[in-house]
């Protein structure tokens, strides 16, 4: 059975990305904007094969990334200078603030790393700072880009179809069951990677964007092996978090419903709206922090073990941190387990301190600020911000000081508070396909 269901995982998946590939290849993204395109495929494929392991590893896969994202600025700033002096200048987004954010994250986390851990080996402290780099340039790129939250969705849709593809070629992708879960046919699916909890994060994210770029019959077949792909992992948290998204988005729908409003570049006629998504997020960042520091050992599958184990590491040094060498250090004496936090919000506050946490927080309040501003955009804003709040509960699902396949998570949060500032031209993939009525018109 479980062979049938990889299979067909695997072939719907090449169907679907075949589908989908002729979308993207067809919106005009090639032509308006290949170096976006290419830096940020690079980044959302990259990241995925370096988790697999498969070609990218180590710090030149990091290098590798890094170069190739850094040519993909220069190009795209070039193109840019350009179509200015061509007089496109309306076409400009001033360098905003929001899509920094992420990478103000890894930047405190890295520096705070560094100065904890001194004795950490150079070529350590470069890979961490090589992360903070790779950010930055993906924020640049958000800046200077002609490449829109539509095109980067369907990216990370063909990335995670072609890594569920790449599946079957990369060992055993089964994991026996244990004494926590098993999945529905008999052994949890992980995919080409040592995790099932990765690879339904991913499965998550792709079902999330099929929705934002909905174009019918594409999007069924994408929907197909991305659910069953979930479905199998048994990854209750993922499931979970996808839900809460799914359900905050029709919230948000049903709340306007029978607002018509221009679907164009403008300002959201409520604040008040605006202000409870972004604080509904920070309830969940609350409820993090509640969860974290008030858990018994055997609560969440023996996370709470962790949780406590962790607070009991940091000590006093809520402030600033230790930096995320230090877990490992304690983790090789045996103050604790060998296992990550398994809570984005203790990782932050033990890796960075509380200003890493609060930069965290930005990053979700101006990505629902940004896209607050165009209709379109703020239901997936809502949707994706409440999911990656909801994953952070009980997953360390970004870790800010390295590069990896959960680095391209961040990439929608920054691509939504740098959106609204450019209104989106005539002839967008969007007017090529129908979308999903999750939205008022």
């Amino acid at each position: 059975m479980q062979t049938v269901v990889e299979y067909a995982i695997v072939s719907m998946s090449l169907v679907a990305l075949i589908a989908n590939l002729r979308v993207l290849a067809s919106s005009g993204i090639i032509k308006r904007d290949l170096p976006s395109l290419i830096g940020v495929a690079s980044l959302v494929l990259g990241g995925l094969l370096y988790e697999a392991g498969l070609g990218l590893v180590g710090q030149p896969g990091q290098v590798a990334v890094f170069g190739l994202l850094l040519g993909c600025v220069i190009l795209a700033t070039v193109g840019r200078v350009r179509e200015k002096q061509r007089g496109g200048a309306q076409l400009s987004r001033p360098l905003s603030i929001g899509p920094f954010f992420p990478s103000a994250v890894a930047v405190v986390m890295a520096t705070v790393n560094a100065v904890a851990n001194v004795d950490l080996p150079l070529g350590q402290s470069v890979g961490r700072f090589l992360a903070v780099a790779i950010l930055v340039l993906a924020g640049l790129l958000a800046c200077v880009g002609r490449i829109y939250l539509e095109d980067v969705g369907r990216i990370i849709v063909c990335s995670v179809l072609i890594i569920l593809i790449l599946s079957l070629f990369v060992g055993p992708a089964w994991r026996p069951c244990d004494i926590f879960k098993c999945g529905p046919f008999g052994a949890i699916y992980t995919g080409p990677f040592s995790s099932e909890n990765a690879l339904a994060i991913y499965a998550c994210v792709a079902i999330l964007f099929v929705l934002k770029t909905w174009s019918g019959t594409v999007s069924v077949l994408s929907l197909l092996p991305v659910l069953l792909t979930l479905y199998a992992t048994e990854s209750r948290t993922s499931q979970l978090a996808v839900v809460l998204g799914l359900a905050a988005w029709a919230f948000y729908s049903l709340w306007l419903k029978g607002t018509r409003r221009p679907r164009d570049f403008h300002p959201d006629p409520s604040r008040g709206k605006r202000l409870v998504f972004q604080l509904t997020v920070a309830a969940i960042f609350c409820v993090g922090f509640y969860l974290v520091t008030n858990a018994e050992p055997a609560q969440f599958s023996n996370r709470g073990m962790i949780w406590i184990r962790g607070l009991t590491a940091l000590g006093d040094d809520w402030a600033a941190g230790l930096g995320l060498d230090r877990w490992t250090y304690y983790q090789s004496i045996g103050l604790l387990p060998p296992l990550f936090p398994h809570s984005e919000y203790l990782l932050l506050l033990f890796g960075g301190g509380v200003l890493s946490v609060g930069f965290l927080y930005a990053a979700h309040y101006s990505s629902i600020a940004s896209a607050s501003r165009r209709t379109a955009d703020l239901g997936v804003a809502v949707s994706y911000n409440v999911f990656l709040a909801v994953l952070g509960l009980t997953e360390a699902y970004w870790n800010p000081v390295a590069f990896d396949g959960h680095t391209f998570l961040v990439l929608p949060l920054v691509y939504l508070a740098s959106r609204a500032v450019d209104p989106v031209p005539s002839g967008l993939s969007t007017n090529r396909s129908r979308k999903l009525s999750l939205r008022p018109e």
